[in-house]
């Protein structure tokens, strides 16, 4: 039969990894939810357009040239944005729900769009939507088409402008029919993309 000393010693034991395991699931929620996106995430300003362009965010300037894009580094919440070029004056600018994604001070059309990662022929599930006068095919809702000056990454990291689309995709523990990936396109860029794949 057990003593008590063994048995407030075996609690002991059994807190002690309780504790540790609740500190290991911890730590690796706060990094797959915070450091991990940290790490992956981008905030671009973006220039689709075919003349460079100054932008000042907060009263820092970036000179941001044709056809390409700038990295910055902001934090979540309200900025004021500034573009000459396009008539911002002091506007404002909310990087919310996440600081990562696409600002847009061209009001560029851009397209977010889900990409699908399946080995099964799911072709009779997809419906067609009007995309820009194009008919497009898309499994999980209406492609989105968006103006707005800020544009979220809603993968934290996967799926912004500057990450190119992986050919392919782990699938989702709770569907094993397919995987997908919210990614955001420049209008352009989207229908190469969707041409060159839906053949």
């Amino acid at each position: 039969m057990a003593t008590s000393t063994e048995n407030k010693k075996l609690t002991k034991t059994h807190l002690i990894v309780f504790l540790l395991f609740i500190g290991a699931f911890c730590a690796y929620g706060y990094y797959e939810l915070v450091l991990k996106a940290k790490l992956n995430g981008a905030t671009l300003i973006d220039n689709p357009t075919a003349a460079a362009i100054k932008v000042k965010i907060d009263g820092q300037e970036y000179h941001v040239p044709a056809n390409s894009y700038v990295d910055v580094d902001l934090a979540i919440g309200h900025h004021k944005i500034d573009c000459e070029a396009y008539g911002l004056a002091n506007q404002d600018l909310h990087l919310d729900p996440t600081e990562y994604g696409v600002i847009n001070p061209t009001k560029s059309k851009y397209v977010i769009y889900n990409i699908i990662y399946t080995n099964k022929d799911l072709k009779d599930q997809f419906k067609a939507y009007q995309v820009e006068g194009k008919e497009v095919y898309s499994l999980l809702g209406e492609p989105e088409v968006t103006t707005d000056l800020f544009i979220p990454d809603r993968t934290l990291g996967k799926g912004n402008i500057d990450n190119k689309e992986p050919s392919s995709e782990s699938y989702n523990k709770m569907n094993q029919d397919y995987a997908f990936l919210t990614k955001i396109f420049r209008l352009k860029d989207f229908f190469d993309f969707y041409e060159k794949n839906n053949k």
